[in-house]
């Protein structure tokens, strides 16, 4: 008789409680990275950094966070010289007002990245918290 109520409860956390903790975990961890990606963002208009969100995929357990913005990708992993299949040599162009610039690329700004790798551990907490909570 215990070991039919415990093989119940097991299956209780693996069909109900687990998915439901690990799509909890999921939403905290992104709002996480996606506040801190949002500091790191350069701003110059704005547009860049309100443009990042996020969205839960609860079904298939995946997060997305990012920026529909399309410069968004170059700023975050750079461009020209300093990306590995970027130009690697210099490039004029020329602005509307005249004014003629030679460059050699952008650096990258890993905004997103640095917004992960520094909450790593803060969002591993966070789905301890919450299992913890459910079991």
């Amino acid at each position: 008789m215990v070991e039919c109520e415990v093989k119940l409860n097991l299956d209780k956390v693996i069909e109900k409680l687990l998915p439901e903790a690990i799509a909890k975990g999921l939403e905290l961890g992104s709002q996480i990275v996606e506040n801190d990606a949002k500091r790191n963002a350069p701003v110059n208009d704005g547009v860049l950094r309100a443009s990042i969100t996020h969205e839960v995929d609860k079904e298939n357990g995946i997060a997305v966070i990012g920026s529909n913005v399309e410069y968004g990708m170059y700023v975050h992993e750079g461009t020209g010289i300093y990306t590995e299949n970027g130009r690697q040599t210099p490039w004029m162009y020329t602005t509307a007002d005249g004014e003629t610039y030679t460059t050699v690329g952008q650096k990258p700004n890993p905004f997103l990245q640095d917004a992960i790798d520094s909450n790593i551990d803060n969002i591993l907490r966070q789905f301890e918290n919450l299992l913890d909570k459910e079991v």
